[in-house]
C-alpha cells in the first residue's frame, strides 16, 4: 500500500510567521527520514476544524494511494480529546478527533478508524499545547514508514466519534439555497454547492443572487469576461463557485463565510 519514499501531507492552521511547521517536519523526519512532506496548507483560519476538513476531503484524491495526511486543527489541545487515525480509499489520515475526519466519514472514504492508546507514540516529553508535533506526527512517521494502525490502539465505530455539520443545500422551487464555505487567496468564493448533485442542472442556469447582487455569467474560465468583472463557475473541486476575472471577488460582494448563495434556474 505504502509508497518509497513515503508521501505526507500536512493541514494546519499554523501559519508561517513561527517555528511551528518547521518543528512538526523535523518530527516527522526523525519518525521517517525519507518522507516527502508537502505542505498542503498551514493557513486554515485559526481553531476552524470545518475548513481543514473540507480542504483534507477535498484534496486527498490528488495524492498516490499510501499517502500519509496529517491535519492538526485542534482548538482542544491538551485536553482528553482523541487521537485518531485512519485509513480508506488507499490513504491514511491522522487527526484529533474534533469532527477534522467527519466528512471523509460522511464520503464513506473511511474504512477502519482507530484511536490511539499505545503509549509508545507519545514523544517524551509531551507538550500540553503541541500534540501535533509530540504525538500525531510520531504516528503519522509511523504510518508513512508501512506501521500498522491495530498497533496505535483500539478499533472505534464512526458513531462512536466527533462529527461536524455541514450547512445544508435546500431546493424550493426553481432555486437552490447553499452558502459561503471558503475564500481563497486570490478572493474567489466557494460555496457549498457541488455540481455534481443531482439537484444541480447547469443547463438551465439562470443566475445567482449573493449579498443583494446579480450574476447572470455562468462560464468556463476566468477570462470568458472582462478584467475585474463577476463570474460564476464550477471550481477545481466540483463546487460552485464566484469570481472575478483578475480581481477579488470577496471584497467587490463584501462576502463573509457563512452568507446565503440563491442559485436560480429555469423551470
Amino acid at each position: 500500500m505504502h509508497s518509497i519514499p513515503a508521501v505526507i501531507t500536512l493541514t494546519t492552521d499554523f501559519g508561517l510567521t513561527d517555528p511551528y511547521v518547521g518543528q512538526l517536519k523535523g518530527a516527522l523526519l526523525k519518525g521517517c527520514r525519507t518522507a516527502t512532506i508537502v505542505d498542503l496548507t498551514h493557513a486554515i483560519p485559526p481553531w476552524d476544524v470545518a475548513a481543514a476538513a473540507i480542504t483534507v476531503r477535498t484534496s486527498y484524491v490528488f495524492f498516490p494511494s499510501g499517502t500519509v495526511h496529517l491535519a492538526v486543527v485542534d482548538p482542544q489541545v491538551g485536553s482528553r480529546r482523541p487521537i485518531l487515525a485512519a485509513a480508506g480509499d488507499e490513504h491514511l489520515f491522522v487527526g484529533p478527533d474534533n469532527g477534522i475526519l467527519s466528512l471523509l466519514i460522511k464520503d464513506g472514504r473511511i474504512e477502519v478508524l482507530h484511536r490511539l492508546t499505545n503509549p509508545v507514540f507519545f514523544s517524551s516529553p509531551v507538550s500540553c499545547t503541541f500534540h501535533g508535533r509530540d504525538i500525531m506526527a510520531p504516528l503519522a512517521a509511523y504510518l508513512a514508514g508501512g506501521g500498522s494502525l491495530a498497533d496505535i490502539g483500539p478499533a472505534v465505530a464512526p458513531r462512536d466519534v466527533i462529527m461536524i455539520s455541514e450547512p445544508s443545500v435546500s431546493r424550493q422551487g426553481h432555486r437552490l439555497h447553499g452558502q459561503v464555505r471558503h475564500i481563497d487567496h486570490f478572493g474567489n468564493i466557494r460555496t457549498n454547492i457541488p455540481c455534481c448533485s443531482s439537484s444541480v442542472d447547469l443547463c438551465t442556469f439562470v443566475g445567482l443572487e449573493i449579498g443583494g447582487c446579480w450574476l447572470p455569467h455562468l462560464v468556463r474560465t476566468y477570462s470568458e469576461v472582462a478584467p475585474g468583472g463577476l463570474l460564476v463557475l464550477v471550481d477545481s473541486s466540483g463546487y460552485l463557485e464566484i469570481a472575478a476575472n483578475q480581481a477579488n471577488a470577496a471584497l467587490q460582494l463584501g462576502s463573509t463565510i457563512g452568507d446565503e448563495v440563491i442559485v436560480h434556474f429555469s423551470p
